[in-house]
C-alpha cells in the first residue's frame, strides 16, 4: 500500500471541541442527570452530589458551573421548558394534531407526565419554602406560560389568549400528573386524561378555542 493510500485510509481527526461546547455539554449532562435524580429521590432527595454522581462528573462540577443549588435547579427549569416547547412542535408538526382543543389533554399529558415534567413540577413546589430558588423560577415560569398561551392560540387558530381556559386545561394536566404519583395508579389517571378530553369535546364540539372559553 502506498504512502498516499495509507494516509488515506486513516479515519480522520474530529475537530477539537472548544471549550464553550464542552461547557454546553457538561451542563446539558447535569439537567438530564437531575431529571432522573428527582424523578427517582424526590427534589429534597436530589442533592447535588447524587446528581454530579448520576452525571459521571466530579461533585464540584455543579458549583462550579453555578452560583449555588437554586441557580441550577431554575436553570433545569429552563432547560426542561425548552425541550418541551420543541416536543409539543414535534407533535404537531403533522398539521393535524393540536387542532382542536380536545386534542390538548392527550398532548399536554405526553409532554408533562415524562420525568421532566415531574421534575418542573417538583422544583416548583419547593419554590414556596425556598426565596432564592422562588426568586428565579417564578419569573421564568410566568415568561414560559405568555409565551406557551401565545403558541397555543396560534396551533389552535384562536384568535386571542384567554389565560382561564388555558390554565383550566393545562393545571388540570400538571397536576394528574402528580397524581398519578400519589395514587400509584397510571391507569386510570390516563383515563382521568380521555375524559377530560371527552368533557372538552362536549363544551366545544366545533372544536374551537372560543368553545371551550365559552365566547361568541
Amino acid at each position: 500500500m502506498s504512502s498516499e493510500t495509507a494516509q488515506s485510509a486513516r479515519p480522520s481527526k474530529r475537530p477539537r471541541r472548544t471549550q464553550e461546547q464542552r461547557s454546553a455539554e457538561t451542563r446539558s449532562a447535569l439537567f438530564e442527570a437531575a431529571v432522573r435524580t428527582i424523578d427517582r429521590y424526590g427534589y429534597a432527595g436530589a442533592n447535588t452530589a447524587l446528581i454530579a454522581d448520576e452525571a459521571g462528573v466530579t461533585r464540584g462540577t455543579i458549583n462550579h458551573h453555578f452560583a449555588s443549588r437554586a441557580a441550577f435547579m431554575a436553570e433545569v427549569v429552563r432547560w426542561v421548558f425548552e425541550r418541551e416547547t420543541e416536543i409539543f412542535r414535534t407533535l404537531t408538526q403533522d398539521g393535524r394534531a393540536g387542532t382542536r382543543v380536545s386534542d390538548w389533554p392527550a398532548l399536554l399529558w405526553d409532554v408533562f407526565s415524562r420525568p421532566s415534567g415531574v421534575a418542573v413540577l417538583e422544583i416548583l413546589v419547593a419554590s414556596r419554602s425556598d426565596p432564592e430558588l422562588a426568586a428565579l423560577v417564578m419569573p421564568m415560569q410566568a415568561e414560559v406560560e405568555r409565551s406557551g398561551a401565545i403558541n397555543f392560540v396560534q396551533r389552535i387558530g384562536a384568535r386571542d389568549v384567554d389565560m382561564p381556559t388555558i390554565r383550566m386545561v393545562v393545571w388540570a394536566i400538571r397536576g394528574m400528573t402528580l397524581g398519578r404519583a400519589f395514587t400509584g395508579d397510571a391507569v386510570s389517571m390516563e383515563g382521568a386524561v380521555a375524559q377530560l378530553a371527552r368533557i372538552i369535546e362536549r363544551a366545544a364540539p366545533g372544536g374551537s378555542f372560543e368553545e371551550l372559553a365559552g365566547r361568541p
